[in-house]
Parts: C-alpha cells; sequence; structure tokens
C-alpha cells in the first residue's frame, strides 16, 4: 500500500515558504508519503519529520526547474502533485494558471458575479508613474503576478514614486478597509466537497499580507455558491481572500494558514489525494468554526509594529500574544521543530 501513496509538494522557492510545510505535515498525518523539492540549504518541509523524501532540483526561475520536476515524477509512482507557488505552477504548466494571472481573474470574476475593488491595470512601472497623480489614495499596487511584487498599500504619490516595482504589468485597487476573510476548499466534478471558512485577526505583512492570526467561522454558503460558479472547470485546493465580499486573490493551491483547516478538521490535501485515488469522500466535509491560528514569527512583528506606531497599547499588545491552547500553528511545532531550526538558520544566513 505505502508504493502508491507518494505525494510531490513543489514550489522551487527558497524553502522557506509555509505553504509547502503546511502540506507536508497535512498529508503526512494522513498516511501519505510527501516527497518534497528543494531548492536550497534551509528547506523549512524539507526538514519535517513528515518528509519522506528530499529532492534537489533547480530553482523555479531556471530552465531545468520543469524537466527536473518532471523526471522525478517519473521516477516512482507518485498518486498526485501539489505545486505550492503560483510560480510553480505557471512553470508546470498546472490546472489553475488562469487564476494566478490577476488580470484574468478580475475578468474571470466579473463574468461569474464575483464581486471586486475597482481595478485599474498599467502596462509598466513608467505607466503607473505617468498617472500616479490620478490615483484616488490609498491605494494597493499589486503585480500581475504576485511573485514577481508582492502586493503593498500606497498612502501618496511619492511612495508609488521610491516603491520597489518589479517589471512587467500592474493592478491598483482602492485599498478596502472591510475586515479580511477567506474561504478554501477542494473543488471535484463541479462541487465542493470540502470547505473551510476564516476570518483574520491580524495579517503580516499589516496592510497586504497573509494571516498571522485567525479563527474559522460558520459557512457562508451563498459566498460559496458564487466561488463554485467562478471555479467552473477547476479542480484541486483553492484559497479565496476577501475584505468584506470583495474578492481580493484565489490561490488554486495549497496555502499558508493550511494548518488551520487541517486542526479544524478539513485536511484539504488529504480530501484531495483520496478523491484522485479513487477512495470516496462521502460527505461535504467542514472545518469545525472556533478554532484558532497563529503565525507566530509574523504575529510578532504585526504586533511589535502596531506597538512601535502606537496603535496598539502594551495590555492589548499581550492580549492578542497571549498563548492560546489547542491553537493552530504556522511553522511553530513541539512535535516537528526542524522546520523552526531551519528558519532559524535561514534567518541567521541572512543576517535578520
Amino acid at each position: 500500500m505505502d508504493g502508491d501513496r507518494w505525494v510531490l509538494v513543489t514550489d522551487g522557492g527558497t524553502g522557506q515558504a509555509r505553504s509547502t510545510l503546511a502540506a507536508v505535515r497535512a498529508l503526512g498525518a494522513a498516511g501519505y508519503r510527501p516527497a518534497v523539492t528543494v531548492s536550497g540549504p534551509y528547506s523549512l518541509a524539507g526538514a519535517s519529520r513528515f518528509c519522506r523524501r528530499r529532492v534537489e532540483v533547480p530553482p523555479v526561475g531556471d530552465p531545468g526547474f520543469e524537466g527536473a520536476v518532471r523526471e522525478e515524477i517519473q521516477s516512482r509512482p507518485y498518486v498526485a502533485v501539489l505545486p505550492a507557488s503560483d510560480a510553480a505552477i505557471l512553470a508546470l504548466g498546472a490546472e489553475g494558471r488562469q487564476f494566478v494571472d490577476k488580470r484574468s481573474l478580475a475578468e474571470l470574476a466579473r463574468a461569474a458575479h464575483v464581486p471586486i475593488p475597482p481595478t485599474r491595470t498599467f502596462a509598466s512601472r513608467q505607466e503607473l508613474l505617468e498617472d500616479s497623480a490620478d490615483l484616488d489614495y490609498p491605494v494597493v499596487v499589486k503585480s500581475v503576478h504576485s511573485f514577481v511584487t508582492p502586493a503593498f498599500r500606497v498612502e501618496r504619490r511619492s511612495d508609488v514614486m521610491a516603491a520597489p516595482m518589479g517589471e512587467g504589468p500592474l493592478l491598483v485597487q482602492p485599498f478596502v478597509g472591510e475586515r479580511l476573510r477567506a474561504i478554501a476548499g477542494v473543488v471535484w466534478e463541479g462541487r465542493l466537497v470540502a470547505a473551510v471558512h476564516q476570518r483574520y485577526h491580524r495579517t503580516w505583512p499589516r496592510d497586504c499580507g497573509t494571516a498571522s492570526a485567525a479563527e474559522t467561522v460558520e459557512p457562508d454558503v451563498a459566498a460559496e455558491e458564487r466561488l463554485i460558479t467562478l471555479l467552473c472547470g477547476y479542480q484541486g485546493i483553492f484559497q479565496a481572500q476577501f475584505a468584506g465580499d470583495l474578492l481580493l486573490d484565489l490561490n488554486p493551491r495549497v496555502y499558508g494558514s493550511l494548518s488551520l483547516a487541517v486542526s479544524a478538521g478539513a485536511n484539504l490535501p488529504a480530501v484531495w489525494c483520496d478523491l484522485v485515488t479513487g477512495r470516496p469522500v462521502e460527505r461535504m466535509v467542514r472545518a469545525r468554526p472556533g478554532v484558532f491560528y497563529r503565525w507566530v514569527e509574523g504575529d510578532v512583528r504585526h504586533v511589535f509594529g502596531a506597538l512601535c506606531r502606537r496603535q496598539m497599547r502594551a495590555g492589548e499588545a499581550f492580549a492578542a500574544l497571549r498563548p492560546r491552547r489547542r491553537t493552530a500553528h504556522s511553522t511553530e511545532s513541539l512535535t516537528d521543530p526542524a522546520p523552526t531550526l531551519a528558519r532559524l538558520g535561514y534567518a541567521a544566513r541572512r543576517g535578520r
């Protein structure tokens, strides 16, 4: 039985992707045998006790990445391949690549009647700079592909002039102050077979980051139905991020706070692999509400930044960071400590 339970997880990055580590832990807990592609010396997922095989491959931007991954896929009977980054999805031509391009995502969302923030597209950094006086600040600037330049908030025109931006098309949207939330799950044959709903308490980076503290909540069935329309033709794991009812992003892959879904009873990688291998999922898998999640490194950075800016009092900071029983964590784990050590080694090497 062991021979047919290999799953390859790949992101092609520096090895610091929390999504890759979360997927490896989820698969290992479900009895699968996760292998991880490694492109650097401090791979979090590669250090995990759940990792059964480390596969050295070039970085995702290297022309040899795709060939190395496909060679590994042919080397043993993998039941599934889980890209853990947008760059890996594009490099491998995997399902969901239409959602990775934010221009395409905006068009698909409009066609599916999923509301998104008003969006302006600029062909280049220079075009954005030329029109920056006409923007209604604050705004969020996004690269068409998030791995080129992460989204960032801009308060005024001078910030646009100084901001580090990669080459290529850019999207600009108004900054939406509504509370952040997310819907994640697994889509199979046009239906939602697993779902988790979470609201964000805090993020890192603060304005345009991922969840550093979050909690599962009761399902929003109407939003699920709209997402199914948007995801038409796609099969796999996804996470959709919202500000209020406005769709901000859609990840057609495993994601950073995946451990929250697993702790709440919705092991999305295992559900997906069960379906791929013909094991029936008898009923809709829903995450339990009320389960808390913390990414300690990101949450400490968020709270410390708020203290420095006097946006949070000392008592509020203590309350925010106080330990909670039965909390799902990100990199940090007493039963799987090696990834934390790998993270510390990476930080030391970078002088951070």
